[in-house]
């Protein structure tokens, strides 16, 4: 009797602590959004400066990402190989893994320095030209101004009034606006330098980011799998376990995907171009295949840049380059990416639309690059508690079955099968029946 007395008590008290530190935390987390809310500015920029700091490790951790598929396989492969050479397994692994690092390390110098050497030459080249080309174009701007002048005498006559004081306005333009001008543009190129150096500082540190997550993701995997066994039960856990899977193979699937499938646009885009004979092939194409990582709106947002240029040096390669950006983005939309991608996201193409334009308008170009995958997760479990709670009423969960055709007179079983049609329809009747 006096034991569970004991053991009541204790429950209470339980109850009682947990109920405290629940107010606790509702409290500290009012205190917390007031304080966020009068003082957007100053945290606003706290996350800013952090973000800065944390770069380094934003930019390894993705490194380590990407290069994770070649880092496996090569340690896979050489610890196979060289099995058995020393005389404790974990020596061939440690082995293995320094072999596998520094294969991945020469993949990424050779896409860096392959993508800046493609790059380099042809934009080089294309400013040279504009720079070099600048002389003519206004050599022709002018005698098509004069010859224009010359056959309208009221144009010459009330242009020759504003010329009159130009060279007043000229000194006057130099001493009040150029010379400050000089001082910020030297300002700017100081600091642009100085950011420069910031850049490949962060790059190096980043590299060696990447070269201890590539080494560790087991231990930190583990580590995760312990605190989240360690914080929830079992139950819990495993869902949490399911949703880090599901995270990994809907993101890995999809980013490696979208990298091939862009870089086969990059061929086909510096092909098209070779075969029609348009300028800077190489240079379009570059630009062309990293903008095609944005589902959807990439090839578009490559294309823009490029037409641009290729207008300025010769306008009817810009039409030719348009028509050839249409055809090669329905290849890639109806046939390449599809192939490619499969059903990695399985995403009807209005949510694609919706997450790149909601995540682009928040998060700039990372949002465009991965609110697709991050979409396709909350979907797939909207999704299934949907499907949950319709199979708890013994109800279809096949979204065909709720589609209405019937306004154009046409009937399901002819579209999607009989087979299919029939299955889910039976399914749904005999939930009706159990619930009557």
């Amino acid at each position: 009797m006096n034991q569970t007395n004991r053991n009541n008590k204790l429950s209470m008290k339980n109850k009682y602590v947990k109920e405290g530190l629940m107010f606790f935390a509702v409290g500290c987390a009012l205190i917390l959004t007031y304080y966020v809310v009068n003082n957007f500015r100053v945290v606003s920029e706290g996350f800013a400066r952090m973000n800065d700091i944390l770069m380094p490790f934003y930019i390894g951790i993705v490194m380590a990402y990407l290069l994770c598929p070649i880092y496996n396989g090569t340690a896979k492969v050489i610890y196979r190989l060289n099995k058995g050479r020393f005389k404790k397994p974990v020596n061939d692994l440690k082995l293995a893994r320094i072999i596998a690092t520094l294969i991945s390390l020469i993949v990424l110098a050779v896409v860096v320095g392959g993508c800046i050497m493609m790059i380099l030459p042809d934009l080089w080249e294309s400013i040279m030209g504009l720079v070099l080309g600048l002389p003519e174009t206004m050599s022709r701007f002018i005698q098509w101004l004069r010859t224009n002048l010359e056959s309208n005498p009221e144009a010459m006559e009330f242009l020759a009034g504003k010329l009159d004081g130009l060279t007043d306005t000229i000194i006057e333009w130099v001493q009040e606006k150029m010379v400050p001008g000089a001082e910020a543009v030297l300002n700017n190129v100081s600091v642009g330098v100085i950011g420069t150096v910031g850049v490949i500082f962060d790059f190096f540190v980043a590299l060696i980011i990447c070269v201890y997550v590539l080494n560790s993701k087991e231990m930190f995997i583990a580590q995760s799998r312990k605190l989240v066994l360690a914080v929830f039960k079992q139950e819990r856990a495993e869902k949490i376990f399911e949703l880090g899977t599901l995270t990994n193979e809907t993101f890995g699937g999809f980013i490696n995907g979208k990298i091939i499938d862009s870089i086969i646009m990059g061929i086909l885009c510096f092909a098209a171009m070779s075969i029609l004979g348009l300028p800077l092939p190489m240079l379009v194409s570059v630009v062309v295949g990293v903008t095609n990582i944005i589902p959807f709106f990439g090839p578009f947002i490559g294309a823009v840049p490029s037409g641009i240029i290729l207008l300025i040096i010769e306008p009817i390669s810009a039409l030719k380059f348009a028509l050839m950006i249409l055809v090669l983005q329905q290849i890639d939309g109806n046939i390449i990416g599809p192939k490619i991608l499969g059903k990695t996201t399985k995403l009807a193409s209005f949510w694609v639309m919706f997450a790149i334009i909601v995540s682009g308008g928040l998060f700039g170009f990372v949002g465009m690059v991965l609110g697709v995958p991050v979409f396709a997760i909350i979907y797939t479990y909207i999704s299934r508690a949907i499907n949950g709670r319709l199979k708890e009423k013994k109800m279809a969960t096949d979204t065909l079955l709720y589609e209405d055709f019937s306004k154009y007179n046409v009937k399901k079983e002819d579209l999607f099968g009989k087979e299919r049609f029939s299955k889910e329809a039976d399914r749904a009747s005999d939930g009706n029946s159990e619930q009557r």
